[in-house]
């Protein structure tokens, strides 16, 4: 998406999602917000429910659960998430447990079955550094945050995750760059092994500073944002690679002007 002036909003739930605006009840009804299903251009998504774009209002990393009934997003109040109920869509409430703990929280992400909200935390000394972290859902509300360990965390900063139906954790990372692999930020894969993440294996796409990654719920394929390439359109371009039969990923492609614009593109889960 476009931040240059922080108002816009993508309906591709992969990408941007909106900012929460108070309304009337009940929120909304139907699947997917009550919203038309996304197209290949990408458009605001819940103007006026979940997408404010007024002026300096921003909002990052909407995701779905698996079945569709739960939402959660990012914006400057926080992390919210709203729910699919027999009334409606429950009107989107703040997750005071991570704002309270970690005020600087960036990037969350809802697990497929909506147990779980990974997310990312800047130390404020430096801003840059981030490590990975959990929230997950009890039958007394969502309890304290806990940080991911190796090999999901390390001494350099990992920025953004998404996680496929498998729950295999996708995420970018200045970490140790593997031979041969001469650009800075990288993209990472975890498997889950039982009940942990025994490894994170690099993702091999050759592109500089790629990062955002977006995994599709089967891991057919990935969206994610790099530098400006040749052919790009902005200063960070949304590009889109396919996972082949061997398990490799396809050479990426740029996704053009309906979805790319001058400005930034970011928020990929």
């Amino acid at each position: 998406m476009a931040i240059g002036r922080l108002t816009a909003a993508w309906i591709v739930p992969l990408l941007w999602a909106g900012c929460l605006q108070a309304g009337a009840e009940p929120f909304a009804k139907g699947p997917y917000l009550g919203q038309t299903p996304p197209g290949s251009t990408a458009e605001v998504f819940a103007p006026g429910l979940i997408t404010d774009t007024r002026p300096r209002t921003w909002e990052a990393f909407g995701t779905f659960s698996a079945d569709g009934n739960t939402f959660c997003f990012h914006q400057s109040r926080g992390i919210f998430i709203t729910e699919n109920t027999d009334q409606g869509w429950s009107a989107p409430t703040r997750i005071d447990i991570i704002r309270e703990s970690h005020p600087a929280a960036w990037s969350p992400c809802l697990s497929p079955d909506a147990n779980s909200i990974y997310f990312a935390r800047a130390k404020l000394k430096p801003v840059s550094r981030r490590n990975l972290y959990r929230c997950d859902r009890t039958a007394h509300g969502w309890a304290e945050p806990q940080q991911l360990g190796p090999p999901l965390s390390s001494p350099s900063p990992e920025i953004t995750c998404s996680i496929a139906a498998n729950s295999t954790l996708y995420f970018g990372s200045g970490r140790n760059r593997p031979p041969g692999v001469t650009y800075d930020n990288i993209i990472w894969a975890a498997p889950l092994v039982g009940q942990t993440w025994p490894r994170a294996d690099h993702v091999s796409l050759n592109h500089p500073q790629a990062g955002d990654p977006g995994i599709a719920p089967d891991e057919s394929f990935m969206v994610f944002t790099a530098m400006n390439l040749p052919g790009g359109r902005g200063q960070r371009d949304i590009y889109l690679t396919l996972r082949l039969p061997e398990g490799t990923c396809s050479k990426p492609r740029i996704l053009g002007p309906r979805i790319n614009t001058p400005y930034i593109e970011l928020g990929l889960t």
